[in-house]
């Protein structure tokens, strides 16, 4: 069964594996404990029991919710982890009465891209050049949620 909390600091390094595991240009950890402090910022995770299996890190900006990313553990992808983490911050996100839900993904990532557009995303803008560390471009998402 998987369950989805906010993360601890105790959580840390699992996300930094995570993290490590799932982008071509991971985030420090120092990023991840600052958004532990942020007030408008959540960082859940989700555990198998004690483990944790991926997290989410998203926004909730006056009426908008921003989705920096989501990942699952690479033993554990292609089992719904990352469609639940973004149906529960959908929900949060609702919850907390934002109008609609944006992110930037790169244009290569397929699983993300689909995993988005089974949600109700769909592509608005491409930034280009957007990722720093090959030049990727990066579609803009975007859901309304009201």
């Amino acid at each position: 069964m998987l369950v989805i909390d906010p993360a601890t600091p105790a959580d840390l390094d699992a996300i930094d594996e995570i993290e490590r595991h799932s982008f071509p240009a991971p985030w420090p950890r120092a990023t991840f404990e600052a958004e532990l402090a942020r007030a408008h910022a959540r960082l859940d995770v989700a555990r198998r029991g004690s483990r944790v299996v991926g997290f989410a890190n998203y926004w909730l900006v006056v009426d908008e919710l921003h989705v920096h990313a989501i990942a699952t553990h690479p033993d554990q992808r292609r089992l719904g982890v990352g469609a639940q983490l973004l149906d529960h911050m959908l929900a949060t996100g609702r919850g907390a009465g934002c109008a609609s839900a944006t992110l930037e993904v790169r244009c290569t990532n397929a699983p993300a891209i689909a995993l988005y557009q089974a949600a109700g995303f769909r592509t608005v803008h491409v930034r280009a050049r957007y990722y720093q560390d090959d030049g990727t471009d990066a579609l803009v998402m975007v859901l309304a949620l009201a």
